[in-house]
């Protein structure tokens, strides 16, 4: 880290620990790092975005930002901050957005790597059958990889597939080497353990998103333990023709919130899983509640794709048509 860097963590450590003493009265002081230290990486809309959210205390963002503070504990969530917009400059995703994507060469922001492959989960359409089966990544191999991509610039690492987290050990180990970076796990609830909960605490850098598309007992507990943990989580939601309408009522987010969840991230693709995929209609319904709860509910919502692929609105367009003739 050059001397630049290190004067910017300095500041946005003192920030964090004004945060943490009082949030209402010291989140405005946020927006003053961003605006000290980004020169002109953030564009003047996004400064006034944030600006906004900051100043607000009905805002959804603001509401968001000061439940990690309620929730979560504050060593974890310094480290967490600090590896996601020091280490992995968040605050450059604006820019390099606007001129069009990273350059030719340039290190992506976020990797995804599944320790576990290949998934026994049998979605249609998965890598795994496409391509056949590959090796397990061993831990070695995953350090490499993690070495060479961050040599490059990247510090966040997603684990999906079926159960990344059954290779507790081994992930903890990464975390606990690769210190500067952020690691996130798609999780079934049942690997969500209080060995695992005091790993997590003492490692910092990793946060699970637990499979919560059907209400269990399971989940409830996982989501519970977690919080009881203060560790910060969220929930990954496969969409399906069963579960469509459910995951996309008002109510479904609110319980989300309640359970402790800072995200939500839903899986729209129609091969994810062997349930019925969701129809167009579906899709685009789940596509408009994500749109429109990320700009009211303290929850960041994710939408695999952002939206239901082409080919499903085209089926919603048929099916209208259909029904007006």
């Amino acid at each position: 880290m050059g001397i630049s860097a290190h004067i910017k963590a300095f500041g946005f450590s003192k920030v964090l620990d004004y945060l943490e003493r009082d949030p209402d009265a010291n989140l405005p002081r946020l927006m003053e790092w961003v605006d000290r230290f980004t020169g002109e990486k953030l564009p003047q809309h996004y400064r006034e975005l944030f600006r906004s959210a900051m100043s607000d205390p009905e805002n959804n963002w603001y509401r968001l930002i000061k439940s990690m503070y309620t929730d979560i504990d504050s060593r974890v969530l310094k480290k967490l901050f600090e590896n996601f917009v020091l280490n992995g400059n968040l605050l450059d995703w604006p820019q390099k957005n606007a001129e069009g994507g990273w350059p030719e060469g340039g290190a992506p922001w976020s990797v995804l790597i599944d320790p576990t492959f290949p998934c026994d989960m049998g979605c249609k359409g998965c890598g795994s059958a496409i391509y056949g089966v590959r090796p397990v990544m061993e831990f070695d191999s995953l350090d490499e990889e993690i070495d060479a991509r961050k040599a490059g610039g990247t510090y966040l690492y997603i684990f999906p597939g079926g159960d990344p987290l059954s290779r507790e050990q081994e992930i903890i180990a990464l975390c606990n080497k690769h210190s500067g970076c952020v690691f996130a796990a798609f999780t079934p609830p049942e690997s969500i353990t209080g060995e695992l909960a005091e790993d997590m605490l003492r490692v910092g850098n990793l946060f699970p998103a637990i499979q919560a598309d059907q209400p269990t007992p399971e989940t409830e507990r996982a989501m519970a333990l977690m919080r009881r943990a203060r560790l910060p989580f969220g929930v990954a939601c496969r969409c399906t023709a069963e579960n469509a309408g459910r995951v996309s009522e008002e109510g479904f987010f609110d319980q989300i919130i309640a359970s402790g969840a800072k995200f939500c991230w839903f899986f729209t693709c129609p091969a994810f899983g062997p349930e019925e995929a969701p129809s167009g209609a579906q899709l685009a319904r789940i596509h408009r509640q994500v749109q429109c709860f990320r700009r009211s509910k303290p929850l960041l919502t994710l939408d695999f794709w952002d939206g239901p692929s082409p080919a499903a609105m085209e089926r919603e367009k048929a099916g209208e048509e259909g029904e007006a003739l």
